[in-house]
């Protein structure tokens, strides 16, 4: 049986989709003017450790990162962490920056900062283990997150619906060469502007409202888009509605592995 993934619900369920409607352009800051591009592109990758991260990079262990990492640096690049407050000072010599997992909510102030740093070129890949922290950042890319998780009726792990494997894919460069991948766990995303999904669950999935793992009348039974992009100013974000490809326990599944090797290579690009 997958990991238990609680659904959060924080609106009303007729919504589906937390936080409807762009919020961006109310955000201090981060319309206040065009934004001068990065002369020379950093090499540092940076992971989020200032809100509450469930699980760690530098840790071993089945559901941390430390794979992933090691991945990284064995790309070429210098991996940090970061325990501070998300500011322009702490993104100054960050090219990507991963926030994998939070359980804290970001503040106003460090999405701000997030879409300077994107918008000048820089790169950020959000992971969702929970939905709500990562809800309003995301939304400002125009990649909106289900306060939803999913089932499947095809391709389920382990007869547990919520663990299902992925096979459907739009051509783009982070889903080159992948033919399945193996969730364990996840939210739905919504695209709009310039986002785009590059992923969806079947059209045999729908809404699991109620976390029982059966199809309900009213929980809607469609495709659900799970990982999306967007080239947003000079920089890239990546959401993936599941962090479990990139824990150490499924990185080898499927094609979890190609996966994150062409996220890696995507973001550094």
């Amino acid at each position: 049986m997958g990991r238990l993934r609680p659904a959060i619900a924080l609106f009303a369920l007729a919504s589906f989709f937390l936080f409807p409607g762009a919020i961006y352009s109310s955000v201090p800051g981060i319309n206040a003017q065009k934004p001068k591009g990065l002369k020379h592109l950093p090499s540092l990758t940076v992971f989020d450790d200032s809100h509450a991260e469930i699980f760690s990079p530098l840790k071993g262990g089945p559901l941390n990162f430390s794979a992933f990492h090691g991945m990284i640096k064995s790309s070429g690049k210098e991996v940090s962490v970061n325990r501070d407050p998300i500011t322009p000072e702490a993104l100054d010599r960050v090219k990507t920056y991963i926030i994998a997992g939070p359980s804290m909510e970001l503040k106003p102030e460090e999405i701000a900062s997030l879409n300077l740093f994107v918008k000048r070129g820089g790169r950020l890949l959000v992971l969702l283990h929970i939905s709500e922290p990562v809800a309003r950042l995301t939304e400002s890319f125009g990649i909106i997150v289900s306060n939803f998780v999913l089932s499947e009726s095809n391709g389920i792990i382990g007869n547990e619906p919520q663990d299902f494997y992925v096979t459907s894919f739009t051509l783009h460069p982070v889903t080159e060469g992948v033919k399945r991948l193996a969730f364990y766990g996840s939210w739905a995303l919504l695209t709009e502007g310039t986002a785009k999904a590059v992923a969806t669950t079947s059209p045999g999935s729908w809404a699991d409202t109620d976390n029982d793992g059966a199809p309900e009348e009213g929980e809607p039974k469609e495709p659900f888009a799970v990982i999306a992009v967007a080239e947003w100013g000079l920089g890239r974000v990546a959401v993936v509605a599941d962090d479990a490809p990139f824990t150490n326990l499924f990185i080898k599944e499927a094609d979890n592995e190609a996966f994150v090797k062409n996220v890696i290579r995507w973001l550094d690009e």
